[in-house]
């Protein structure tokens, strides 16, 4: 089952909009991945959620919908870690835009 409760952190508030976000992508990108597969906790990096145009696709369409622009630091492995680690990066960039 895919998580779909609010996560919050104390210094970038709720990211659930940008964690739907990054779920519904990989989902839509892997149509035969049971949704209980993935978590907030989901790395981006060792599981087989993307590939590394499945990354890129999934920075630039965030950077569309959240209204940033992508750029260097963007791509910091650290941000790929699991889903909710990207999305908090996503809402720090969406509060400095």
């Amino acid at each position: 089952m895919v998580e779909t409760d609010t996560v919050a952190d104390a210094t970038t508030g709720s990211h659930t909009a940008a964690r739907d976000a990054i779920l519904a992508f990989i989902a839509a990108r892997n149509p035969g991945m049971a949704p209980d597969t993935l978590t907030g906790a989901t790395s981006l990096v060792t599981s087989d959620a993307l590939d590394s145009i499945g990354v890129l696709d999934l920075m630039m369409d965030l950077g569309e919908r959240f209204g940033f622009d992508i750029e260097d630091d963007s791509f910091d492995l650290a941000h790929f870690e699991s889903i909710d680690a990207l999305a908090r990066y996503v809402d720090g960039r969406r509060l400095r835009s």
